[in-house]
């Protein structure tokens, strides 16, 4: 009989542990919990498990906590990595600061609050996948145009693995302008919170310029500048191998040096999604001074899981010769994400 109690109060206990979650006392009166990603820009973003990720205005908070420790920035620069508990003050919360006495501070003070992000020891997939349309300006002339965007990324320990995809095949009165398919593979090993080695492995096929195609492999450092609710920024150099294939056959294959930088932000909220990444590569071809493949983008959540966004893309090809080109699309697409 002791024996079973003992087993349902660890069962219990257990439970109880896994719904700890932050709480929101709103100034109407209800009361919030989920799990508080970041404040920022005056609007403090919670997410739930019944209604997703909610973006609500600091100034309807009467007061909230947190069960994990939090940076916190004032208005006024000063930084705290605090544990935050109920005030008793509307419009006030309570900074349980190590080895001092809990400080009451109005949240309309708090500039900006962050969630560490630790080690992920589950495994977590992320992804968009992005349909567009192409909005050039036609000039009167009859367009159709297909262009398919997959980015996933899954991430276990320090590993983490990033795919990308890309499909474009476009028609202008009926005569095929573009037919491009890129497809990337990134293994990522982080050393520690900011330091990782990258390895590379990139396929693209082109039915329309001189280059047809390219194959890569490359490796080398990476560093993560940041990784927070907000976004992350991360660069890194690779050293590799690239192997050409010209419209008429001719192959050839060089050392390459690659420059990468990704770069993601969000705004109001988590409501736009600005992003951009690039790639430059530096082959030891003499006929070749450099490539550049680079996208600029804002994203529009309409709800978790669907968006629309507009980009614009790059994609330049610097040569001693006249086999060079340039490639710029601005699009408008609908997609998915998780």
């Amino acid at each position: 009989m002791m024996l079973r109690q003992l087993v349902m109060g660890l069962v219990v206990a257990t439970l109880s542990m896994g719904s700890v979650a932050d709480t929101l006392w709103l100034d109407n009166g209800d009361r919030v919990s989920g799990k508080v990603e970041f404040l920022d820009a005056g609007k403090l973003v919670l997410r739930t498990e019944y209604a997703g990720t909610l973006s609500i205005n600091t100034s309807r908070i009467r007061t909230f906590t947190s069960d994990e420790p939090v940076l916190v920035r004032l208005g006024n620069g000063d930084e705290y990595t605090v544990q935050l508990a109920e005030a008793e003050e509307p419009g006030q919360v309570m900074l349980r600061v190590p080895n001092r006495q809990p400080i009451a501070t109005d949240i309309a003070r708090i500039d900006r609050l962050l969630v560490p992000r630790p080690l992920v020891h589950d495994m977590v997939w992320e992804g968009d996948i992005d349909a567009e349309l192409d909005i050039k300006d036609a000039s009167g002339t009859e367009k159709r145009d297909v262009d398919v965007d997959i980015a996933s990324s899954l991430q276990h320990g320090r590993w983490r693995h990033d795919m990308t995809l890309e499909y474009d095949r476009d028609y202008s009165n009926d005569v095929k302008t573009s037919h491009v398919l890129d497809a990337s593979y990134d293994l990522n090993r982080f050393l520690d919170d900011h330091w990782f080695w990258a390895g590379r492995m990139r396929y693209k096929r082109d039915h329309i310029e001189e280059l047809a195609r390219q194959r890569q492999l490359g490796t080398g450092p990476g560093y993560q500048w940041w990784n927070n609710g907000l976004g992350r920024f991360e660069t890194s150099v690779l050293l590799g191998r690239l192997w050409t294939e010209e419209r008429d056959g001719t192959r050839d294959k060089y050392d390459a040096l690659g420059l990468q930088w990704d770069y993601r932000r969000y705004l109001l909220g988590k409501r736009f999604e600005l992003f951009h990444n690039a790639e430059v590569q530096l082959p030891a071809d003499p006929a070749v001074r450099y490539q550049l493949d680079t996208e600029l983008g804002l994203r529009y959540r309409l709800t978790s899981w669907a968006s629309l966004s507009l980009k614009g893309e790059l994609d330049y090809l610097n040569t001693t010769d006249e086999t060079g080109y340039r490639d710029t699309r601005y699009t408008l697409g609908v997609g998915v994400g998780w």
